[in-house]
């Protein structure tokens, strides 16, 4: 509350100051005088009372006064701008100049004296930083230690600051202790593992050189040794010159039967893939090219044991090749066509296989809708995955010039396949519904791993095309009013992906057409179709863009060409 040095309100007769409640013991009177300066009254005569008793005054509060307060309303920010001090004042002052505290009629001298320590704190307090709270105090101490006179009429005789750091620069401060501590524990615990793993690591060093060293000397032994079919009948022969016609015809007949062997396993491959496709075990959608490879003019890599002997088995797959590697580049180098992702048509023919090897790569993220709208297309999905994988393994040019990554998303998202080069022996994930359906998790979920992965990509290969995603979408989205937001910012981002957006469910129209990241790469079904029949031709979607893609990475460039199937129609086109 206010404390007043002026104790009446109103200029009072002198003869009236006795009836002033709560009179101190020590006062000054003071009149005002037209025209000049208040004056004070000193020692009073007896014909001074007598005459002056009717003469109009005020009384000042002479006494000192003691307060203790607590800097709130006043930020006392310390030197890095990000932080605040607390502090806590103890002063005593007086009135040492009546008539300037009536002439500038000072009512309430806790806000003169207040607004002048707490400027002075202030201006201490932003030297010196948070973790500083004591060298602050000393010298806001130091500066206030005196007697000062205010020009107010006012003295500070008596000043004690105490200052210390407010809640969060003190919890700012304990943590930054517990990390010096963590960060001080770390490093012994380091150098003790360090001492181990180079203890084991010298063991095994010298387990390492004795097993070359005896390697070494077993392929000595045997270097001029070979075991197999003739080289055992060569050997034969040098022992049992004799037998050389019996040995000869033996030779005759394994050739006979290898061959033999090979037309059987290729005739049955054939007649296999025939039975399953004619029986409508094995859908042709699902093996693009299969049947073409199989039943009709075979091109490399495309016929019977193409397709069912797996290939890259046992093969890893290579990105150098005999030409001068490239520095890394990601899109400022690519052609025209691969900067902007190329032209994204409707329909024609898909680029023949290349047979060399890949001269850039493609990161491809699959999105699928497993919230509750989509329980009746989940199990086309996973045999989407399925068809995924066998396009992927069996065209294993394209495969090494693909990196594929599946994310599912209903309430939140999750990375079912992390970005990895598809095979036989990739493990396909399984699908299943989940509540919710918000497209922000899975929009934020890409934006991170399309950052950390495309510059894993780079440290790893000579060129990294851009990321393409193909976004699958069933159910209307709760957070329609967030995702766009985190949409944009990933759109914003260096490494921006291309988005091909298909909504199979009622009214995903609009939601395709602000997905996509160009309206051409937006589809949709057409008006009435089934869900899970939808579902299928969007695996036939993704398995021909997919092959187009592979291929035109592997010339290095980027063509984004969509072939939409028949349910499937290009958003914004009328029906």
């Amino acid at each position: 509350m206010p404390l007043s040095l002026i104790l009446n309100e109103r200029v009072i007769a002198r003869s009236r100051v006795g009836e002033l409640p709560n009179l101190p013991p020590s006062v000054a009177i003071v009149y005002p005088v037209e025209g000049g300066p208040f004056e004070v009254e000193k020692v009073r005569t007896f014909g001074q009372r007598w005459f002056g008793k009717n003469r109009a005054c005020y009384v000042v509060d002479l006494s000192d006064h003691r307060r203790q307060a607590s800097v709130t309303k006043t930020p006392l920010t310390c030197k890095d701008g990000g932080h605040r001090f607390q502090a806590t004042i103890d002063i005593g002052f007086r009135v040492h100049d009546p008539a300037l505290v009536v002439a500038r009629n000072v009512r309430d001298a806790l806000t003169v004296v207040y607004g002048y320590l707490t400027d002075r704190i202030r201006l201490q307090a932003a030297q010196f930083a948070i973790t500083e709270a004591m060298r602050a105090q000393l010298a806001v101490n130091q500066e206030l230690g005196r007697e000062i006179r205010l020009p107010e009429g006012v003295t500070i005789y008596y000043c004690k600051v105490q200052m210390e750091p407010d809640a969060a620069a003190a919890r700012h401060i304990q943590e930054l202790a517990e990390a010096r501590r963590r960060a001080a524990l770390g490093v012994h615990v380091h150098e003790a593992r360090r001492s181990v793993t180079y203890s084991d690591e010298d063991i095994e060093d010298i387990r390492a050189a004795g097993r070359r060293r005896r390697q070494a000397e077993e392929r000595a032994v045997l270097a001029g040794t070979q075991l197999d079919f003739e080289s055992l009948i060569r050997e034969h022969l040098v022992r049992h010159p004799e037998e050389t016609v019996p040995a000869l015809e033996i030779l005759a007949k394994v050739r006979e039967a290898e061959a033999t062997q090979h037309e059987i396993r290729d005739q049955r491959h054939a007649e296999m893939v025939r039975y399953l496709i004619d029986q409508g075990v094995v859908r042709e959608v699902d093996l693009p090219g299969l049947r073409q490879g199989v039943l009709g003019p075979s091109a490399p890599g495309t016929g019977v044991a193409g397709v069912l002997e797996r290939p890259d088995a046992g093969q890893p797959a290579s990105f150098t090749s005999g030409a001068a590697p490239r520095g890394p580049d990601y899109s400022a180098s690519a052609p025209a066509s691969a900067q902007i992702g190329g032209p994204v048509q409707w329909g024609g023919s898909t680029p023949a296989p290349a047979a060399a090897p890949p001269s850039g790569l493609i990161p491809v993220y699959i999105v699928l809708d497993t919230s509750p709208a989509a329980a009746v297309c989940v199990t086309d999905l996973g045999n989407a995955l399925r068809s995924v994988q066998t396009l992927l393994a069996n065209s294993p040019d394209v495969a090494a010039a693909v990196r594929l990554s599946v994310i599912t998303y209903a309430d939140g998202a999750d990375v079912v396949l992390p970005l990895t080069e598809v095979s036989w022996r990739t493990g396909v994930p399984g699908l299943s519904t989940a509540p919710g359906c918000r497209y922000r998790p899975v929009l934020r979920r890409l934006l991170d791993l399309v950052q950390l992965e495309t510059e894993r990509l780079k440290e790893q290969v000579p060129r990294v095309l851009r990321p393409v995603v193909f976004f699958l979408a069933v159910g209307q989205a709760e957070d329609d009013a967030e995702w766009p937001a985190a949409h944009a910012e990933l759109m914003a981002h260096k490494y921006f992906p291309h988005i091909v957006a298909c909504g199979i469910g009622p009214g995903r129209e609009r939601a395709v057409q602000r997905i996509a990241s160009r309206p051409e790469l937006g589809v949709v079904a057409v008006e009435g179709a089934d869900p899970a029949q939808s579902a299928v031709q969007f695996s036939v979607l993704l398995q021909e863009t997919l092959l187009h893609l592979g291929r035109s990475a592997i010339a290095g460039q980027m063509e984004l060409r969509l072939q939409c199937p028949q349910g499937l129609r290009p958003v914004g086109e009328e029906q």
